[in-house]
């Protein structure tokens, strides 16, 4: 299972990139987990609230999630792997985020990291939007680590 604190950093860093609502992210702005969901095995359950018509990979184990109290509000993180190869989940995030009620806004490649970032937004009402990030790894054979940020409603 990944660390809490694995799976947190790339949210940070991609809070951080993407900047608050404003554009703006306090440098001592430190995330606190509210709540975390409870591991079963093979996997750990999603946050309450998590909205129930986000697309998730089914072939994909869920690591871990959390709902993390943030100066800009609060996230959902989710962390999740397969051993499906990278372009098979980007496809099927590219797909599903681009049918209603979700949108594609944009995909960042960052090849030196092997990795995929979809950002997308939710169509109608708040317009709610978040960012799956994917990242090919090659550690003991081929492994594919997915990172969903989305901000939890009110």
């Amino acid at each position: 299972m990944i660390p809490l604190a694995v799976l947190l950093l790339p949210i940070v860093v991609l809070a951080a990139a993407c900047g608050g609502e404003d554009g703006d992210v306090p440098a001592t702005s430190t995330p606190t987990v509210t709540s975390v969901a409870t591991p079963r095995p093979g996997g750990a359950e999603l946050p309450e609230g998590f909205p129930a018509d986000f697309p998730m990979y089914e072939k994909a184990t869920i690591t871990a999630a959390s709902r993390i109290a943030a100066a800009q509000g609060d996230i959902y993180a989710i962390g999740m792997e397969t051993t499906d190869p990278a372009d098979t989940v980007r496809s099927f995030y590219e797909d599903t985020l681009g049918v209603a009620p979700w949108e594609v806004t944009n995909v960042v490649e960052i090849p030196e990291e092997e990795t995929v970032v979809v950002n997308f937004a939710r169509r109608e009402g708040n317009g709610q939007g978040g960012t799956v990030a994917i990242m090919q790894e090659q550690e003991d054979g081929q492994m594919t680590r997915i990172t969903i940020a989305l901000p939890a409603g009110p």
